[in-house]
């Protein structure tokens, strides 16, 4: 008798061990993509979530910047989120342009900071400093 209840409690502790090694971690959140400081980043998602599909250092300083144009991004890249790193004291716009070579529509990021984007296509970019 003593046997018996002796597998059968062996046998239920080896079957919790093999679900519990087996079982997908649920509790396990991914880590979202970070933007290095005085990065511009545009992101996949909203949000600042998703890849990282633009990732570019602006080598800010406290006398100023040097982030280079990109006039033709290819593939054309569709962001719903970016990060800004121009500061607000700079009076720097960064223009997301939908055509290669600055052309088209465009949209603005036109201050320090996290930006909600729509999706649209950008095919180039440049600072615009006035």
């Amino acid at each position: 008798m003593r046997h018996r209840l002796l597998r059968a409690a062996l046998a239920s502790a080896a079957a919790i061990a093999l679900a519990t090694a087996t079982a997908p971690a649920v509790h396990a959140m991914p880590t979202a993509p970070r933007c290095p400081k005085g990065h511009l980043c545009l992101f996949e998602g909203p949000h600042q979530t998703g890849r990282i599909l633009l990732n570019e250092d602006a080598h800010v300083t406290s006398e100023g910047f040097s982030l280079r144009e990109l006039d033709d991004i290819e593939p054309p890249i569709h962001p719903r989120s970016a990060v800004d790193p121009l500061p607000n004291d700079f009076g720097c716009i960064i223009r997301l342009n939908d055509q290669p070579h600055f052309a088209g529509d465009e949209q603005e990021l036109a201050h320090f900071g996290p930006h909600e984007l729509d999706g649209r296509r950008v095919g180039s970019l440049t600072p615009d400093c006035g």
